[in-house]
């Protein structure tokens, strides 16, 4: 086995991670969570949140799995739930446009943001020198 510790964990390749998986299991996690850390940590600083909330999810999702097996399916099948969720909202908003429903979606929008604005009657006061307000 090839000595891994001076790699930064974007250079580790396939069979990097699964050797250092097999020869010391510990270390393959702290590096693994390096890894994540490193790239949440390159993001835009508005998306950190949202993909640690991801990677929490996907933490917990592996904790409750049981077996590397479970846990690799459950990752899949979240991926997929998450690409299906994308893949009907590109169709939606394609129908959308196709049907020339943007343009009214669009208008909907300003018109829910548009008031009636009421103008107040000015109220009359008596005139203290005789002329009229």
């Amino acid at each position: 086995m090839s000595d891994l510790s001076n790699l930064k964990p974007q250079d580790y390749a396939f069979d990097d991670w699964r050797q250092l998986h097999e020869a010391d299991p510990v270390a393959f996690e702290a590096r693994r969570k390096e890894a994540l850390e490193s790239v949440i940590e390159s993001a835009p600083a508005s998306l950190q949140p949202r993909l640690r909330g991801l990677q929490f999810r996907v933490d917990m999702e592996r904790a409750r799995a049981g077996s590397d097996l479970a846990a690799c399916l459950k990752a899949q099948s979240m991926m997929w739930d998450s690409l299906h969720k994308l893949r009907d909202a590109l169709a939606e908003l394609s129908d959308v446009q196709r049907s020339g429903a943007l343009g009214a979606v669009a208008r909907k929008q300003v018109e829910l943001r548009m008031a009636t604005v009421i103008p107040f009657r000015q109220a009359s006061r008596p005139a203290s020198d005789g002329q009229k307000t």
